[in-house]
Parts: structure tokens; C-alpha cells; sequence
């Protein structure tokens, strides 16, 4: 499924990137892709300011290692993954680059075949799921996938004390063609119970600094481990057949075990 379209953009999954899409008519090119940073810094977004989408580009250094050095991110022409990975840098600028900040120092210290570390900072990059919730108790719940109690006990709380805000952009690629056994990696923030008075734009730009500040501390998510797992199509709003009670009834995909046992909310 190659063909260039917006349609997705109508499901709460691409909320954190909707405002960023221009209207185009296919697939971007480079003069697209350096409209879209221009459109994003004029609006103010904090973005490195070296940083630009570098078409069919084939670095020589690491991936990661290239991007801190130069600012430019390797990006395939017609290609889903990493027109979602351009509009993550848009959405989670400060993030976005504090991620990359822990890859280039792991890779510094001589993690360069991935440790728990990079891998922790990978799986966020690529299917993290933020979810800021103003009740400790619900990302307790989330933390110990008790599902029925997240989605169906307490679904009138989602949108009000707890949200998810999508970062990983294998996620928001996946999202394209969503079934059933599609999770995300979730990791929870506490915030304020007015932050679900905010706007989007608001909300997202709390929620970009914050996440930039823990991840600039190597302590913080030192192992996938610390990401909780996320039946998406469990979320309220995201997915029609999750209006019966009887959809939560798949174990299989609403998995009731517990993994080990991680810190994974951050006030």
C-alpha cells in the first residue's frame, strides 16, 4: 500500500501530527520536505536548528550519529515509515532530539551494537505512546494491564484525567492498516488535572519538554522493559467494535499476565 493519501489523518492515533501535513497531491519531495520544517519553524516549533529531512540520503556514520554531527535525517523518498518519522521530529522536537542526544552518548561510551539503553530509546522512537494521566491510580492500572478496569471500569475517565499522544512512528505506520494484536509501547506521565482543559497544541508541547527532560537522564528508561505494553485498539474512540464490553473479552490480545515488574510512571 504505496499509494500517497491523508485518510488516516481522521483517527485520533495522528493527533500529535495532524496539524503539521500540508495539503500535496503525492508523495513529498525535497522542496516539500524543506516547506514542511520552514511551515513548522515559523509556528514556532523548537526544532534543532541544523535539522533537515535529507532525501535518499545514505550516511556513511551511524545513523544516529550522523543526525547529532550534521542535523540531517536520512529520509526515503515514498516511503510511509519515514514520512511519519519527519512528522514525529515536527510534533516532539525536544524529544525528538533528546533521543538522539542518548543515542549519540551510548554510542560515545561504546554501545554501538545496541544495549538496553539504545534499545529502550529505539522502541520509544519507534512505537512509544505517551499517555499523560492526572490519576496515579489509572496508569497503575495501565501499568498492570488490568485492562478491564482501564477500558471499561473507569472509560469515562480517557479524554478527561488520562490520554495517549502517539510518538513512535512504526506505530503511526502500522496504524494505516490496523488489526487486531496492535500494540503500542506506553510510557506515562503524570500531569496536572488541568492539562485536559488545553489544547492540543498546548498539551503536546508540555508533554515534548517533559519527556526531553527525563530523557536527557541516562536513569530514566534504562531498559525496554520500562515501556508498558498497549492494545491500541482498546483506547476508547479508536476503535468501533471497543463500544461492546464483550471486545475486551480477547485474552489473547487484552493479555491478562503481568510482565516483570518496572517503574514506568514519571511525575
Amino acid at each position: 500500500m504505496n499509494r500517497w493519501h491523508t485518510d488516516y489523518l481522521a483517527h485520533p492515533l495522528y493527533r500529535p501530527v495532524r496539524r503539521f501535513v500540508p495539503a500535496l497531491p503525492t508523495w513529498p519531495r525535497q522542496a516539500d520536505f524543506d516547506d514542511l520544517l520552514a511551515a513548522a519553524r515559523a509556528g514556532g516549533a523548537p526544532l534543532p536548528d541544523a535539522l533537515r529531512f535529507v532525501c535518499a540520503l545514505e550516511p556513511e556514520a551511524y545513523y544516529e550519529m550522523h543526525i547529532g554531527a550534521t542535523g540531517e535525517v536520512p529520509t526515503r523518498p515514498q516511503n510511509w515509515h519515514d514520512w511519519f518519522n519527519a512528522l514525529a521530529w515536527l510534533a516532539w522536537p525536544r524529544a525528538k532530539t533528546a533521543l538522539n542526544r542518548r543515542h549519540v552518548r551510548a554510542i560515545a561510551r561504546g554501545e554501538t551494537r545496541r544495549g538496553p539503553l539504545r534499545d529502550a530509546a529505539t522502541l520509544l522512537d519507534e512505537c512509544g505512546v505517551i499517555v499523560a494521566t492526572a490519576d496515579p491510580a489509572l496508569g497503575q492500572a495501565l501499568d498492570d494491564m488490568r485492562w478491564q478496569e482501564l477500558f471499561i471500569a473507569r472509560r469515562a475517565e480517557w479524554g478527561r484525567r488520562i490520554a495517549a499522544f502517539t510518538l513512535g512512528h512504526a506505530v503511526m505506520e502500522m496504524g494505516l492498516t490496523p488489526h487486531i494484536g496492535w500494540c503500542g509501547k506506553a510510557l506515562i506521565l503524570d500531569v496536572a488535572p488541568d492539562f485536559f482543559a488545553r489544547d492540543d497544541a498546548s498539551q503536546l508541547s508540555q508533554l515534548d519538554a517533559m519527556l526531553a527532560a527525563r530523557l536527557d537522564d541516562d536513569a530514566f528508561l534504562p531498559r525496554p522493559r520500562a515501556l508498558c505494553p498497549l492494545p491500541l485498539l482498546g483506547i476508547p474512540g479508536w476503535w468501533p467494535d471497543n463500544e461492546d464490553p464483550t471486545f475486551y473479552d480477547n485474552t489473547a490480545y487484552f493479555c491478562p499476565t503481568r510482565r516483570a515488574k518496572s517503574a514506568t510512571v514519571s511525575a
